[in-house]
């Protein structure tokens, strides 16, 4: 999904005068300021920003497609979970889920609003800074990520699809729908890219050797550290939501993988044991490993470098 992970900190823009008067629309006392929230990298699907009214500071989401998702890693959540970011009135639900069982705290939404066929949410502002790395973290810092996280996971339900349940797979149907929509991603975005094509029918044999998941729970699909805000001694947010599917959890794992490190994971462990045991990765990690490269998570990383990335857990 993201071309680029070394991020620079989250770059904040005074607002363009047309955002200024279309997000009048949503607030009934006037906005004093508004100021833009850029990430840092170009590809982002939502549009962020800070505003400021005579009564309160927070902060609108929208998304920035307006067509069918297109790229390799909003279109495949879509086929394989049947999540659009397009549809932003769904954090409400996504949020006030995450809000009851999360000890990171989540933003509440606030308020939606429809301007020119677009949907906006407003949410609360949290305090802290974007986290960057969890890489060189404190350890408290990480525990509160293995234990939040873990929280989460004890949510759980009997399908794969999405956190609102428009769209579910069964269980037992899930690794069939999951060889689907690989071959389905190689065909559309990687037919010319040799590598990748090739160790499909290496995955999809994988796939079969995988048993079905025994529940699915909340995993964020592009799982990366700047989802989240820190004040350098606890995690004080999970503000980007917007990529949560009901999966496996060993997805989740798969992506922590590729954001912590062999210092990092043992502090994050520690947290999370203490609610729940990490699963065994040994048989999905490599197919699991393979779809992730697929949605392009962390990038166009060489396939073979990233099937054989650091075994963490």
């Amino acid at each position: 999904m993201r071309n680029e992970r070394e991020m620079m900190d989250l770059i904040i823009n005074t607002a363009k005068k047309d955002d200024l008067v279309e997000l009048q629309l949503l607030f009934e006392e006037s906005i004093k300021e508004v100021q833009e929230l850029h990430p840092g990298y170009d590809d982002h699907a939502s549009d962020v920003w800070l505003v400021e009214t005579d009564k309160q500071e927070v902060v609108v989401r929208s998304s920035r497609m307006s067509e069918e998702p297109s790229n390799d890693f909003w279109w495949g959540c879509k086929r394989l979970f049947g999540i659009d970011p397009r549809n932003v009135f769904g954090l409400e639900e996504v949020n006030n889920k995450l809000y009851d069982v999360s000890s990171i705290p989540i933003p509440k939404v606030l308020k939606m609003g429809t301007i020119s066929a677009r949907e906006f949410v407003v949410v609360e502002k949290l305090s802290g800074a974007v986290v960057q790395s969890f890489k060189d973290q404190p350890p408290s810092v990480l525990q509160d990520l293995g234990e939040g996280l873990a929280k989460i996971h004890q949510y759980q339900v009997n399908y794969v699809g999405s956190p609102s349940g428009h769209f579910k797979v069964p269980l037992e149907r899930f690794k069939q729908h999951l060889k689907e929509t690989m071959r389905d991603l190689v065909y559309k975005f990687y037919k010319d890219h040799t590598a990748i094509r090739e160790k499909l029918p290496e995955m999809t044999e994988w796939i079969e050797k995988i048993p079905n998941p025994q529940f699915a729970t909340f995993v964020l699909a592009d799982m990366d550290p700047t989802q989240f805000l820190s004040n350098n001694k606890e995690l004080t947010g999970l503000v980007d939501t917007e990529a949560y599917v009901m999966a496996p959890r060993e997805l989740e794992f798969i992506g922590l993988e590729y954001v912590l490190d062999k210092k990092s994971v043992k502090d994050f462990i520690t947290g999370y044991e203490r609610i729940m045991e990490i699963p065994d990765l040994k048989s999905c990690r490599l197919p699991y490993r393979y779809l992730y490269r697929l949605l392009s998570v962390q990038g166009s990383v060489d396939i073979d470098v990233w099937l054989n990335h650091d075994k963490l857990f």
